[in-house]
């Protein structure tokens, strides 16, 4: 592979390795080179070890002490959890975004849902997604909101690439539900609309990675073997109802 043409970040690395773990070139208890990995995308060892810790946060990869770094065992659960936490602050922001949002946020909102109708390429498709969000989440989130939502920057991202291909029409819908609620300032509309296509992103990560054989495409959300009970939906929307006022401080 060619050395990173662009900016060099522990982001670009975890992107890189994810890519590995979810073609099945990488799986679990395997070795992470850090040098062999470093030379591959003509970076040094830093970014790397950031891409790791970045992995490590998300369930991906275990860092025994002075033993290395090695892919962990990781499942459905290990993908659904990630998105629910994800999906818990996005519709904290959304909520807010309806109550506190501007003039020019509906603009540049209105103006990437219009790209969105016309477009049919998986990678524009992702990047106008990934903006939509963004914008929303820059509109109304202070530092310790913005903190968070970095933390999951690596599998979040990597794994909803995979559900967009087969699920166009859905994200599309979607992402539209949400921007008519933040149109109406209707902040219990536009929560729900953000939760549910975040959750919505990650059963379809699940099927996608499924057919690759990356877990047993019979993965079901309800499997109690995933996960302790998840939070419920309504639970999920009460929390983000008494929090949306906050300051963004």
């Amino acid at each position: 592979m060619a050395a990173l043409t662009r900016a060099k970040t522990g982001v670009a690395v975890a992107e890189y390795i994810l890519g590995l773990l979810f073609d099945g070139t990488l799986r679990s208890g395997d070795r992470l080179d850090l040098d062999g990995i470093a030379a591959t995308l003509g970076v040094s060892r830093a970014p790397v070890r950031e891409a790791l810790l970045q992995l490590e946060r998300d369930g991906l990869v275990e860092m025994p002490h002075y033993r290395g770094a090695f892919v962990a065992a990781f499942d459905a659960g290990t993908i659904r959890e990630a998105f629910e936490l994800y999906g818990m602050l996005s519709a904290l922001t959304s909520s807010r975004a309806a109550t506190n949002g501007d003039g020019d946020l509906r603009e540049t909102l209105g103006k990437l849902v219009e790209a969105l109708a016309g477009c049919d390429r998986v990678d524009e498709f992702e990047r106008i997604a990934r903006e939509f969000r963004k914008v929303v989440n820059l509109a109304t989130a202070g530092p310790h909101l913005r903190a968070l939502l970095r933390s999951f920057n690596g599998l979040v991202p990597a794994a909803a690439r995979f559900s967009i291909e087969d699920a166009m029409d859905e994200e599309r819908a979607a992402l539209h539900r949400e921007y008519e609620a933040l149109v109406a300032g209707d902040a219990e509309a536009a929560s729900a609309a953000a939760l549910d296509h975040v959750l919505m992103t990650a059963e379809n990560a699940v099927r996608a990675l499924g057919r690759r054989g990356i877990f047993p495409t019979d993965a079901s959300p309800a499997d109690s073997a995933d996960r302790p009970q998840r939070t419920g939906r309504s639970q999920v929307l009460g929390i983000v109802r008494t929090t949306a006022g906050g300051d963004k401080e």
